[in-house]
């Protein structure tokens, strides 16, 4: 339904009374206006949610940066202390 005339139109054919059809009409028209998303309300939420994609893919990359140099400085450390271990007789 696009307005409230057009709901209380709908009602009045249903078989409601043309008062009560535009009484109730506007009792749903009121109780939905600010409950509705519309399509730029849609399109905001869409442009938020791909910038914190981005954050997230950012946070991802450092992430897996990190994690890899550690491992390298880790066997580094590792292959070093086994350079200097001191052979089996």
């Amino acid at each position: 339904m696009t307005d409230r005339l057009t709901l209380a139109h709908a009602l009045e054919q249903g078989g409601i009374a043309r008062d009560a059809a535009e009484s109730i009409a506007t009792e749903i028209f009121d109780a939905i206006h600010d409950n509705v998303a519309t399509k730029a309300d849609l399109q905001q939420l869409e442009q938020r949610m791909l910038l914190r994609m981005t954050e997230i893919d950012a946070k991802i990359d450092r992430t897996v940066t990190r994690l890899g140099s550690l491992m390298v400085i880790l066997l580094g450390v590792l292959f070093a202390a086994l350079h200097y271990w001191p052979p089996h007789p």
